[in-house]
């Protein structure tokens, strides 16, 4: 067959992503295929769809000419006919030689809709360990250092008799009942999509419209997927396939052929990761920088790393300021320290600043900035250790990796350097976390986001070039300095966070982002839920892509800007470029447009919808649970709000709707975050309902598990309550007695640093005692006098630096002064 010129560039490419993937997260996808040259054990090779039905047909003496009604027919006929004509055409005695060398490539997965055992015998024969699952087994059940090979359709060795025609999903009656691209697998695959270098389809057709419509998402995958086919092209097979990748005609044996002539030894090149990005893989790319490059990143948070990169090589401000905390943090590395830790507000800029330190160190050092947030994540971690001296991890928003918390801190200052991120409300709860775990390092916390006289100076041209002074424009670039780093009223406070507010505080600006919202909404429903989804998730810091997007609102982004109109005003706002983010990378614009641009009945009713459909897919993967949670907590939700009580109204019928899922109605978080919508609203009664529905619930997550922020939550619920609401003595009597208890689990808790807020309602508690204690019976005041007592006296013995922790010291003097003031004898 004849190569175009476009046939032989498409299959140079596809060498060069091969080799590079090799190293990094390649997926291969079986089709029937795939299989087509290995020997049953009858020495013929295995049959393809129309030879099975041939061999039905055969046993039945009809002519039918669909395969799962042929393959009905003979299960109800002959349960022991049917198991033994599957049986036998799909056991492999011997694979090719192709097929050896295709799987000693160094696939990440192989999924597969075969039944037969091919990929496990030429695994078996080039010495390569591998786990067979299917469809059955569940995602957690992978195991390291194993080549997962995931039949989906069923696995000819797992096959019985009995459960035959469940487990082989072939006849009528296993198709429709078909939920492999429902579940789990589903998410699992378009996962891996959404992260791998490459994806191959071997030998695949493309006419299950199912796997196209599910697994096949298109848009930046597109560049990433290819077709293996034979070498005669089929003209309705390419077009099917060219919307959704790369059709190539090379034949099994030209994979084998395109791996066998790949560097010989795969480990020997450099690897890639999924949740990390080396600082040293960055482009570099010199050019002007014009208006839409300074817009997008200010108002949309969207950094261009190559023109980030060729600053800091040129040493100059032309797309970003080098502010002067980079030299700190670099002076705080150079003199040992092991683990710094950045900290700053909403919006401050510690993003950037993270891209800025990797371009910035990695100069000298192998820099990793953590990217992903998923299961093998401490995996990679241990590889980067072992393979360089001494890296530098990045972690930006180190606490949303909570669960890897205890593996990091067995690292020692040897191992690795940590530049850890936070934003400042997390920080100063949390803090002491840092120095009590990581205890094999030394320590250090720097605020960011302040800005200097010469941090200052080098912004102004960029935002002269962005032209966002409006009516200061005509001030000198000296003035405009002073006004960035000014404090006073009108001033830009010396951060960026407030620059970025003062430029976006206009009616132009938020008439504009309105007219262009409303417009999308008339054009697609799904682009316009997309843009408020993606402005949420960024808000809370979520990662947003084609997987989040997919799982959370079932929307195809390649369908999204499959027309122009929609793509021209939908790409302003959401734009993955080469498998990156969108566009929303701004957390200040985020809450911004929250507050003052969306439409926040619009933007609730995409939460709900979001929040129903990844409650509805579990089990879920890491990075969607934690999805999941951020669009149900409230303190993220109330932001929305903004203090109106008809928008809070509307966020507690959000609540109450999603109560009805099965999959929500049960989870202790859930009903806390409700509790406080209720308490918000001062609807104190529903709010103690929903407090303890989810102190109960909590008990699901093990005995050794405290439920602590809903126990607080409950402490100040019944003290409002209390003060808010008419109760009778016996009752106040029993919510106090209940409210001494808590409280006294909360400080043990908060022993030896405090993370959360167990001596913060001491005002609270000193307004209920005025207000009822002087109507308990003498025997009721005497209890709690001493329980009173055995509270203070706990913290004074078991509260370390009680008297420096400013909450803890004012609920110690507060309830001294009040026994003094009540003495019971």
């Amino acid at each position: 067959m004849h190569l175009t010129h476009e046939d032989t560039v498409l299959s140079d490419n596809f060498k060069d992503i091969l080799e590079k993937a090799s190293r990094g997260r390649a997926i291969l996808f079986c089709g029937a295929g795939a299989s087509l040259d290995s020997i049953g054990f009858d020495l013929k090779e295995l049959p393809a769809a129309n030879p099975l039905l041939g061999e039905f047909n055969d046993f039945l003496g009809k002519e039918f000419s669909k395969l799962p009604i042929a393959a009905s027919k003979v299960a109800d006929e002959s349960i022991k006919d049917y198991f033994r004509i599957i049986t036998d055409c799909f056991r492999v005695k011997a694979v090719s030689d192709d097929m050896k060398t295709i799987m000693s490539y160094p696939w990440s997965r192989v999924y597969s809709t075969n039944y037969d055992n091919s990929p496990e015998i030429a695994c078996e024969e080039t010495g390569k360990t591998y786990q067979t699952l299917t469809a059955r087994d569940r995602p957690g059940d992978l195991l390291n250092d194993r080549l997962p090979i995931i039949h989906l359709h069923g696995f000819i060795n797992h096959f019985r008799i009995d459960t035959i025609r469940e487990e082989c999903i072939l006849d009528y009656a296993s198709n429709v009942a078909n939920k492999v691209y429902e579940g789990p697998w589903a998410t699992e695959l378009k996962n891996d999509i959404s992260t791998a270098d490459i994806v191959v389809f071997l030998g695949y057709s493309l006419y299950d419209p199912e796997i196209a419509k599910l697994i096949l998402q298109g848009g930046t995958s597109k560049k990433k997927i290819y077709f293996v086919n034979f070498r005669i092209e089929d003209e309705e097979l390419a077009y099917m396939q060219e919307r959704f990748g790369n059709p190539l005609n090379i034949e099994k044996s030209g994979l084998a052929q395109i791996i066998f002539a790949l560097p010989a030894s795969f480990e020997t090149t450099k690897k890639q990761y999924v949740c990390f990005q080396s600082a040293q893989d960055t482009a570099v790319e010199h050019r002007n920088i014009n208006y839409e490059d300074l817009t997008d990143l200010f108002l949309f948070g969207r950094v261009q790393e190559a023109l980030l990169q060729a600053d800091i090589i040129s040493d100059s401000s032309n797309y970003v300021i080098r502010p002067t905390i980079v030299d700190k943090v670099k002076a705080e590395v150079a003199s040992g320290r092991s683990l710094i830790s950045l900290y700053s507000p909403l919006g401050h800029g510690k993003t950037v600043l993270s891209k800025i330190l990797a371009a910035e160190l990695g100069r000298e050092h192998d820099v990793f900035v953590a990217t992903r947030n998923q299961e093998n994540f401490i995996n990679e971690v241990h590889d980067i250790v072992a393979n360089f001296k001494k890296p530098i991890l990045i972690v930006d928003d180190f606490y949303r990796y909570s669960k890897h918390h205890r593996e990091l801190a067995k690292l020692t200052a040897d191992d690795a350097i940590f530049i850890f991120t936070s934003r400042l409300s997390v920080h100063e709860s949390r803090k002491e976390e840092l120095s009590a775990q990581f205890l094999n390092h030394d320590v250090v916390d720097l605020r960011i986001g302040e800005l200097t006289q010469s941090d200052a100076e080098n912004l102004v041209p960029l935002v002269n070039q962005a032209g966002m002074w409006g009516t200061m424009s005509e001030l000198s670039d000296e003035r405009k300095a002073k006004e960035l780093i000014s404090r006073a009223d009108q001033g830009y406070q010396a951060n960026f966070a407030d620059i970025l507010v003062g430029l976006m505080n206009s009616s132009e600006m938020i008439g504009r982002i309105k007219k262009e919202l409303e417009v999308l909404k008339e054009l697609s429903a799904d682009a316009y839920s997309v843009v408020l989804l993606s402005i949420y998730l960024e808000f809370t810091n979520n990662h947003i892509d084609e997987l989040s997007i997919d799982q959370a609102l079932k929307v195809n982004l390649s369908q999204v800007h499959d027309s122009d109109a929609v793509s021209n005003i939908f790409r302003l706002f959401f734009n993955p470029i080469d498998g990156g983010n969108g566009y929303f990378s701004g957390s200040i614009f985020a809450k911004y447009a929250m507050e003052k641009i969306c439409n926040h009945n619009d933007l609730i009713g995409v939460i709900e919808k979001s929040a129903n459909n990844l409650a509805d897919n579990y089990p879920l993967h890491e990075e969607m649970k934690l999805v999941l949670v951020d669009l149900l907590r409230f303190n993220y939700l109330k932001v929305i709000a903004s203090g109106d009580q008809v928008r809070l109204k509307r966020i507690r019928n959000l609540y109450s709707n999603l109560s009805s899922n099965p999959n929500l109605n049960k989870d202790d978080l859930f009903w806390n975050a409700f509790g406080m919508c209720e308490r918000a609203l001062n609807n104190f009664e529903p709010a103690v309902k929903h407090f303890r529905t989810s102190i109960s619930y909590a008990k699901l997550r093990g005995k050794f598990y405290i439920p602590y922020h809903a126990q607080n939550q409950l402490i100040v619920c019944l003290l409002e309550r209390g003060v808010s609401l008419q109760i009778d003595s016996a009752t106040a009597f029993s919510n106090f007695k209940e409210v001494l208890e808590l409280l006294t689990i909360q400080a043990e808790d908060e022993r030896s640093y405090g993370r959360g807020q167990a001596f913060t309602w001491h005002k609270e508690t000193i307004a209920f005692l005025d207000l009822h204690y002087p109507n308990f019976e003498q025997h009721e005041k005497l209890f709690i006098n001493a329980q009173i007592m055995k509270y203070v006296n706990f913290i004074i013995r078991s509260i370390h630096d009680w008297e420096k922790r400013r909450e803890a010291a004012f609920t110690v003097r507060k309830l001294q002064s009040f026994l003094a003031n009540n003495p019971t004898q």
